[in-house]
């Protein structure tokens, strides 16, 4: 076993001598290697090179005190245990020496072999235990700070005690801010926080908890908490130690694949009715000719019966068209575009299409020609459905902003309308899904389809009483990398 080196700083040779003896004295004094020091300056010297185990220092040193060299020592960030040896019981310098981070005091007079082997075994043992949690601390430290997933710690009281630079990025709160609320005001549903608790106290953690958590600026963001927790040792305080996991945009792309399957099974049932329709309708249609022909009268009553039934027969097979129409998938013509005439075209088309006086665009398009390769006419049909339903949502204000993220153009489609009730945003892309009347409810529905086939995609980001706003992505066109690369 390596001998523990202990270093004694006393200024007088004899206490250097007595002290010696007590530890020839120890049961293993093979254990232990004594040395001596008689002044301060090589005392601390041999503290900053650690070439030590343990210091035995005396309360006096000419005209420093054992007190200073301790604050020197703990200043300057000695890791060994430091015992302070005093000439006679004074409990205000004890009490002092223990407060600055001595691991021990003892009396000259009262020491003997039993009593500083005892007290070196506790300091040292002590320390190291004080080490190993020092350096789990500065590892979770580590993993807190540089984690760039929200990192909060959270009382049994709702307090939130801490969080990590990711956090006040994802919440958009400063750590002020966050000390006046509580963890609950983070969850859009209350009563998930409850349940969340709940799993806490019975099983002490959780994996994976799923809820929607809501930021400073009303964004709701979906995530799956990951948390532990932490009681203390004399079990007066309980700590959750929160992960939180945003998985917003892999459950809107999961949704967009339920999306599309739901589309694709409405193209085959519109399909397999349409024709169920159109048949009956053909024969109508054929039988009402031959009853034309058959008649041949001069009847007006007759022939406005006549009139009524093919006009309603024309309005039936429009509509079976349109049907059609909306639900299939159209093979695309890509082209290299440019997006700001993309935009352009759609808000003439938009105030053509509505004639309303009233509707007012604003226009906020990144100033570099970016080019897309789309299908120009049903990027067109897309983006012009988003800004119909703004208008069938009482939207007399619409703002269209194009931003570049990565390989990806951005577009944001904010208006002034009712917006879109919380119970209906899960479902506004769907297909036949309409709060509106009189809407066959597949503009947006469509809108999608059209984005994802050009590897895009639209998201609602936010909606309340006052208004929505959607994001559109399309990537850059493949040129504009070409040409970058060359």
């Amino acid at each position: 076993m390596k001998a523990v080196k202990v270093l004694l700083i006393d200024d007088d040779e004899d206490d250097y001598i007595l002290t010696k003896e007590i530890f020839n004295d120890i049961p293993q004094k093979e254990i232990y290697s004594l040395s001596w020091i008689n002044n301060y300056e090589e005392g601390i010297n041999a503290m900053l090179k650690s070439h030590y185990d343990i210091y035995l220092v005396d309360y006096r040193l000419g005209k420093y005190t054992g007190l200073d060299l301790l604050k020197e020592a703990i200043k300057s960030n000695v890791g060994e245990p430091i015992i302070i040896l005093t000439g006679k019981g004074d409990s205000k310098v004890d009490d002092e020496a223990l407060q600055i981070g001595a691991a021990d005091y003892l009396i000259k007079d009262k020491i003997d072999p039993y009593t500083i082997e005892r007290s070196i075994r506790y300091a040292l043992k002590h320390t190291f235990t004080l080490k190993a949690l020092k350096e789990s601390e500065n590892k979770f430290k580590i993993i807190f700070e540089r984690s760039k997933e929200p990192f909060l710690i959270i009382d049994s009281l709702g307090t939130i005690r801490d969080i990590n630079e990711a956090g006040l990025k994802f919440f958009k709160y400063t750590r002020e801010e966050l000390s006046l609320i509580k963890g609950a005001d983070l969850y859009a549903n209350r009563k998930d926080n409850a349940l969340f608790v709940q799993l806490m106290d019975e099983k002490g953690s959780t994996h994976d908890f799923e809820t929607q958590l809501i930021t400073k600026n009303k964004e709701l963001k979906t995530v799956a908490i990951s948390a532990f927790l932490q009681i203390d040792q004399h079990a007066t305080e309980e700590l959750y130690y929160c992960i939180v996991h945003d998985i917003t945009n892999r459950k809107k792309e999961e949704k967009t694949i339920v999306d599309m399957e739901k589309l694709a099974v409405t193209e085959r049932i519109v399909k397999g009715l349409s024709n169920e329709i159109r048949n009956p309708l053909s024969n109508i249609n054929l039988s009402l000719e031959q009853l034309k022909l058959d008649l041949n009268t001069n009847d007006e009553t007759i022939n406005l019966y006549l009139n009524i039934i093919k006009t309603n027969f024309d309005k039936i097979n429009l509509l079976v068209s349109n049907l059609v129409s909306s639900t299939q998938n159209r093979e695309l013509n890509i082209q290299t575009k440019v997006l700001n005439h993309i935009l352009e075209e759609v808000i003439i088309k938009t105030e053509d299409q509505l004639n309303n006086n009233l509707l007012k665009i604003d226009k906020e398009f990144n100033t570099t020609d970016i080019t897309i390769d789309v299908d120009e006419e049903q990027v067109i049909q897309a983006i012009q459905n988003v800004f119909i339903n703004a208008v069938e949502a009482g939207a007399n204000y619409i703002t269209v902003k194009t931003e570049t993220h990565n390989n990806e153009i951005q577009i944001l489609i904010t208006d002034n309308g009712s917006g879109v009730a919380v119970e209906d945003q899960k479902r506004i892309f769907e297909p036949f899904y309409s709060s509106k009347p009189k809407s066959l409810g597949m503009g947006l529905a469509n809108a999608q389809k059209i984005l994802i086939n050009h590897k895009g995609k639209i998201n609602l980001d936010k909606s309340s009483n006052q208004g929505s706003t959607f994001s559109i992505y399309i990537p850059i066109s493949n040129q504009i990398h070409l040409w970058n690369s060359l």
